[in-house]
């Protein structure tokens, strides 16, 4: 079985976690275009190549010069304490571009959550000079560093709240941060443009200790007598990385205008911090050496079966851990106009150990595209459910450019024939996400990718053979 092949190669220790810019993601690039290659894919890339080439800068953080210093009112108010906190125990740098890796001070101020800041910006102080302190990441409310960098603020501290997912932005952020060359003249537009950095719990304790912020969090206010000092270095270097692009012509000359997109990611989060068994190697079985083997599943299926009458694209991303800066680049230098793409299917969601029968369509509210999603799953006697995009994948720079694109997402409900307990046990035995144990095994069932890649497949067919998705005005 192919699927099984591929994934245990791409997951192998030898590629090292495939990080982006190292030799093992140049090794799983390979490995990629020699597959389309043999399948009998044609170069997508400049000149017929199945590389297109994407200019990073990768900024190692500088530890001895990376540190944080707080100072909070003593017990009677008539003095500061002062506290430092080092990098990466402390607090680490959030991702960033040459512009935003770099330190910030003033006095605190917290904000709440970046949905609070979006909703009730008029309930915010004065921002000017001031550090914001907010509950969680920005994620798809990324607009929310805009409002907190046009009020004046320096930086963000970003609180989590929690001890594990500290510890999981630890492992996925590693050593450096990554963001598109300046010369490449595109933008590494997912990544806030604001200096941010996530503190630990230890940090998150003093910066919150005697203030009344736990109790009342969604109320901003100034935080009296207490002052940040964030210094962040870095070494930046260039960094040649690639995405692998290769087409299967269709069957219907009046369709060859008419491209359907498959896309995944092949990166991974390379050398990391070294889990409690010693290893660092993080090597991405389900995340996203899972997605690379469905695509090259699909295509082999379309090659050796029914030919589709519209050319298909099929797009293998680098740097999606740090920010989607493969698709970002793609996005603003596609190898073929938006408008000759008909709709896009991500699929980056790990690698189910069993068979799925409900379904979250990501991004399935932008376009009809979600709705031929569901109707697809219900033809098969599955459920799906369209849900908001989020720019938590590859397919979400794809909908800036005017793409309809979806991202296909198992639901946590059952797998087919099993309770939820049983489901809930196997999803605990297999789900290793962003962890050093998420690796290949003999063992895993495959039956759950089989029904992945068959669901894609079908949604690929369904826009094969139907009228172009409209897209959703804007809200």
């Amino acid at each position: 079985m192919r699927l099984r092949a591929h994934t245990w190669f791409l997951s192998h220790d030898l590629l090292e976690g495939r990080g982006t810019g190292r030799r093992g993601a140049d090794v799983a690039a390979l490995y990629v275009a020699t597959e389309a290659e043999r399948i009998g894919l044609r170069g997508a890339g400049p000149a017929g190549s199945p590389y297109q080439p994407v200019p990073l800068v990768e900024a190692e953080i500088d530890r001895t010069n990376t540190s944080i210093t707080l100072r909070v009112p003593d017990r009677d108010r008539s003095s500061a304490i002062v506290f430092p906190f080092f990098y990466p125990r402390g607090f680490i740098p959030n991702v960033g571009t040459a512009r935003t890796l770099t330190g910030f001070s003033g006095d605190l101020v917290y904000v709440g959550s970046a949905r609070d800041i979006l909703v009730h910006p008029d309930r915010l102080p004065d921002l000017t000079g001031k550090v914001a302190v907010m509950r969680g990441v920005f994620g798809p409310e990324a607009a929310a560093a805009d409002t907190l960098r046009a009020g004046g603020t320096t930086g963000v501290v970003q609180l989590l709240g929690d001890p594990e997912l500290y510890g999981l932005y630890v492992r996925s952020r590693g050593p450096s941060r990554m963001y598109i060359a300046e010369e490449a003249q595109a933008v590494s537009s997912f990544i806030p443009d604001i200096p941010a950095v996530i503190a630990s719990p230890q940090l998150e304790q003093r910066l919150l200790e005697g203030t009344d912020v736990a109790a009342e969090a969604d109320r901003p206010r100034v935080l009296p007598g207490r002052r940040i000092d964030v210094g962040i270095a870095v070494r930046a270097r260039a960094v040649a990385a690639r995405n692998v692009a290769a087409i299967m012509p269709g069957s219907d000359s009046t369709q060859r205008d008419a491209f359907v997109v498959y896309t995944a990611h092949y990166d991974h989060l390379g050398v990391s911090t070294p889990d409690e068994r010693g290893d660092s190697i993080y090597n991405g079985f389900s995340d996203n050496a899972s997605g690379t083997a469905m695509l090259l599943g699909i295509a082999e299926a379309m090659v050796t079966g029914r030919r589709p009458p519209r050319p298909v694209l099929f797009l293998w991303f680098t740097g999606e851990e740090h920010g989607l800066l493969g698709s970002d680049y793609f996005a603003a230098h596609p190898l073929l106009p938006a408008a000759e793409i008909v709709g896009a299917i991500n699929l980056d969601a790990g690698a189910p150990p069993a068979p799925v029968v409900s379904w979250h369509i990501a991004g399935g509210d932008r376009s009809s595209l979600g709705q031929l999603a569901v109707d697809v799953a219900r033809r098969a006697g599955w459920a799906a459910e369209v849900r908001p995009a989020s720019p938590n994948s590859d397919y979400f720079p794809l909908l800036r450019i005017g793409v309809p694109a979806v991202f296909l997402v198992p639901s946590p409900g059952p797998y087919e024939g099993l309770t939820t307990e049983a489901s809930d046990v196997l999803r605990r035995r297999w789900d290793h996400y962003h962890q050093a144990s998420d690796h290949w095994a003999a063992s895993f069932p495959f039956a759950g990718l089989l029904r992945y890649a068959d669901y894609a497949y079908r949604i690929g067919w369904a826009l094969e053979t139907g009228a172009r998705p409209r897209l959703f005005p804007s809200k």
